[in-house]
Formats: structure tokens, sequence, C-alpha cells
């Protein structure tokens, strides 16, 4: 087969009931330009059966690999290096995609002119919960070119997105990995990817999105606590490189921050006061920093 346009990728991690429906929702596309990575990570449930009864049904365009448990960011860096589509899709397990997503996409990415495409890393468009209400905000314009960055920070748009990026972009810049760690938020990629290319931001609707008890978002207080180091890795990066569109008290925040996950993490005031580049900032934060540090270490050993 040549190659497709779309990779479109699952990540799953016991998730065998719900799996079949983000399954069924793919296979329902209305284009086929397409292959399924499916990327289990680690499950011990019954997902590996369930994933080679649904092979016959995609002839051929479905994919299984199989990973030990490492967190969904190293399915990703896995499904980026896998991916034989030109242009990658994320679908989480428990989520599905509508008829016209990928058509959508499809669309929106070929009305970029191809002498323009290479400033481009991608399409964005929206989400919404099986309400039927957006999740979120809309971008500002349909249609409309810009980066993270100034989406986020600049015009305040927020909720959960969905995108086709590019997957050699996606191989240029893949998450880290902290040993015995098994998250790092999403953007921490998507706010590298900003200062080097541009999106396309639609307003049209892409996938149904719904966060289980036992998910990632609903556990944000639970996994902060476990993955220090990626969160260290997270605002490190954010005040050395990400400050554009943040004013002083959204920087004194991000540095507090920093202070937080880099002692959680084992990087001390020497180490840090090496890294940083606004010192008198960071000893404003080292305070604030501090204080969540020692009430983190308190509910970390509650929770032992």
């Amino acid at each position: 087969m040549s190659q497709p346009l779309f990779s479109v990728f699952i990540p799953t991690f016991n998730r065998q009931d719900t799996l079949p429906q983000a399954l069924q929702s793919v296979l329902a596309q209305n284009f086929d330009d397409y292959e399924l990575l499916v990327v289990d990570d680690g499950s011990e449930d019954q997902t590996r059966a369930l994933v080679s009864a649904w092979q016959e049904r995609f002839g051929g365009r479905l994919r299984y690999i199989w990973q030990a448990n490492q967190g969904k960011h190293v399915a990703y860096n896995r499904a980026a290096r896998e991916a034989a589509g030109e242009l990658l899709v994320l679908l989480d397990s428990d989520d599905t995609m509508l008829p016209d997503a990928l058509r959508i996409l499809a669309d929106s990415w070929r009305a970029i002119p191809a002498a323009e495409r290479d400033r481009f890393a991608g399409v964005e468009g929206l989400c919404r919960k099986s309400s039927g209400e957006l999740h979120g905000t809309p971008f500002p314009r349909d249609g409309m070119d810009s980066d993270y960055l100034e989406i986020t920070r600049r015009y305040g748009v927020s909720g959960e997105k969905r995108h086709a990026i590019r997957s050699d972009v996606l191989r240029c810049f893949p998450y880290p990995v902290v040993a015995g760690e098994r998250h790092i938020r999403p953007s921490y990629v998507w706010k590298q990817i900003a200062h080097h290319y541009r999106f396309r931001y639609i307003n049209q609707v892409l996938q149904t999105v719904d966060f289980r008890s036992d998910g990632l978002t609903r556990n944000a207080s639970r996994r902060r606590l476990r993955n220090p180091g990626g969160l260290y890795l997270y605002w490190r990066d954010d005040i050395l490189h990400h400050n554009c569109y943040r004013n002083g008290r959204q920087r004194q925040y991000a540095y507090a921050q920093y202070v937080r996950y880099a002692l959680l993490s084992g990087h001390g005031p020497l180490s840090q006061w090496r890294e940083v580049t606004e010192k008198l900032r960071w000893m404003r934060a080292v305070p604030k920093g501090l204080s969540s540090f020692v009430l983190d270490r308190i509910k970390r050993g509650e929770g032992r």
C-alpha cells in the first residue's frame, strides 16, 4: 500500500470495555486513506485478543503494537516512529471519532497551498462532550493560522482539541522519558513546536470526548505527585523558552511551579540557580515553591 495520508493512533491501557467504540468510530469513517495503529501500553486485560478479532474488519489497515507499561507519552513517541502516514491523528481509547473527521482534516490540510505546507505542522479542530456540549472554547475564527502559544495565551482558547500533525515533525519533537514515571503534559511538545510551525485551526468538531473516573484528567492531583520529574522538565522548559504572551504575574507563578517540582525531583537550589535566566524572579518564587513542596511531601506521605 502506498503511503496513507493518516495514521490514526489509539493508545490504550486496560480499556477492553471502551476500545470497541473507538475502533468502530474509525471503521465508520467516510474517508479511507488511513492506517490504524493501536499501541497497547502493557494492558493486563484482553486487549490483545480484542484487537486481533478486529483486524480482519480493517482489511490490513490495523497494526497492533505492544510495549511494557510506560505511559501515554511513550506510546505517542512509539506511534510517531511507527507511523507510515503523513499525518498522525490521536484517538484516545475511551473517545470516538465523528464519521466526517478524517475527511474534514484531509480537506483542511489540502486547502493549505502545497508550497506553504512546510511551514505548517498540521490542522487542529474541536471536541465535544457526549452531551453535545462543546468542550472548552472555539477558535477566534474558522480557518485561522496560528500556533499553540498564541492560540492559548493571546486568545485564551481552552478545552480539549484534536489535530492531525505531521509525523516527521513529531519525530523531531519527542516527549522526554523520565525513569519510573508515567506521564508528562501533552503541551510540553505543542509549545516546542509552536516556535517552528503553524497550525490551521478549524471550528469543526472532530471527536467526542468524556473523562472516565479512572482516567488521566480526573486524577490530576495524584498524577502530579507521582510524576514530579516530568513536571520539572515541563516548567523548566516553560520558564526558559515559552514566556511570550505571559505577563509578570504569570511568569512568577511558572517560576514557583518550577521550584516546587525541581525540589520534588531532587534538583536543589544550586542546580536551579545555574539553570534559571531570571534570577531575581527565581528568588522571589522560592518561598511559594518551597511551601508547595512541603505540602506535596506531606500529601505524598499520607498517600502511602
